[in-house]
């Protein structure tokens, strides 16, 4: 088998030198880089990731932490695009998946620390970003790189991947005031508080503001809630809902009162199959798999750059279908 000696000898460099430019270190000008790592391709070499993993005491993993069972469901295809752009970007660097799962919080927590301990795992991405979150604390606490997706919400300074999701509720809702002529609109979020749905309803009510109409809000939470709402608030001749979960389940509950045959929909993260309800449903693209590409630059900014004051956050952007 091919070993980082026989490439460092076919290059006439040292080993030292052949394995860091094969690692896209950035103290090897990108001209080596590219020479070596074009010869160990064209050689068929293939690093010996084991023998690597014990010298450097990391694994060739990353460990994906979803947020606990009992505030998201980890079935909702935005999270299965998200980990196709993620896969898709550590495949390139040979890296696998290693997903945390858990219903509580000190569950997922322990699940983590046995990732770390146990996996040797240095790098994670976090589905998720909650105040106070003990996950991220642990992580920080062992100066461990992660990435966020979602802004940080308690003025930490983490790595993040997100929307402007301010921008993108004022853009939700601006197509509904204005290109679906919904007079009368209602913003249904989730009982969570997400700080994204935050974002997207402040954006909702600048918007409600700007055409003179009230912002009604309702949360999901309490479904008893939901249908009491609708029925004190007949007027309602549309949505703008957090996702598109929310707003199929929103739309449902108003069809059990009302017999509707036109009802616009503003929805977000563009995941439901074409058919699936009858409403007017316009969703929002977030593009969840770019958002996955961007998290794995920047987990592995650092080998990339070497620069400490490389960008610690990257934007995506949304689209209106």
């Amino acid at each position: 088998m091919l070993t980082i000696r026989d490439i460092a000898a076919k290059a006439g460099v040292s080993v030292s030198t052949a394995s860091r430019a094969l690692n896209n270190n950035p103290r090897i000008s990108a001209a080596t880089r590219k020479r070596i790592q074009a010869l160990a391709a064209a050689e068929g070499y293939r690093p010996n990731y084991n023998a690597k993993n014990l010298t450097s005491g990391e694994a060739n993993a990353v460990g994906v932490v979803f947020p606990t069972s009992d505030r998201n469901s980890t079935d909702n295809p935005f999270y299965i695009d998200i980990l196709r752009g993620i896969n898709t970007e550590l495949m390139k660097r040979q890296y696998v998946l290693s997903v945390a799962i858990s219903k509580t919080a000190d569950a997922l927590l322990e699940n983590v620390k046995s990732m770390v301990a146990q996996g040797k795992i240095k790098r994670f991405v976090l589905l998720y970003v909650d105040q106070n979150d003990p996950v991220a604390a642990f992580l920080r606490d062992k100066h461990l790189h992660f990435v966020t997706i979602g802004e940080p919400v308690d003025g930490t300074h983490d790595y993040f991947v997100d929307n402007d999701n301010l921008e993108a509720g004022i853009g939700g809702a601006a197509y509904l005031l204005d290109q679906l002529a919904v007079k009368h609109p209602v913003f249904v979020e989730s009982g969570h508080d997400w700080g994204y749905e935050r974002q997207r309803r402040q954006g909702y009510e600048r918007v409600a503001a700007q055409f003179n109409v009230e912002p009604l809000t309702c949360k999901l939470s309490d479904i008893e809630y939901a249908q009491s709402f609708i029925k004190h608030h007949p007027e309602i001749d549309g949505i703008m809902a957090t996702d598109d979960f929310n707003a199929i389940e929103f739309y449902r509950l108003v069809r059990e009162q009302v017999a509707v045959s036109h009802f616009p929909v503003v929805s977000y993260n563009h995941s439901l199959p074409a058919g699936l309800t009858d409403a007017d449903l316009h969703s929002v693209n977030l593009f969840p798999e770019k958002m996955g590409s961007a998290t794995v630059s920047l987990l592995f900014g650092d080998r990339q750059t070497g620069d400490a004051s490389a960008a610690k956050q990257i934007r995506i952007p949304y689209e209106i279908k």
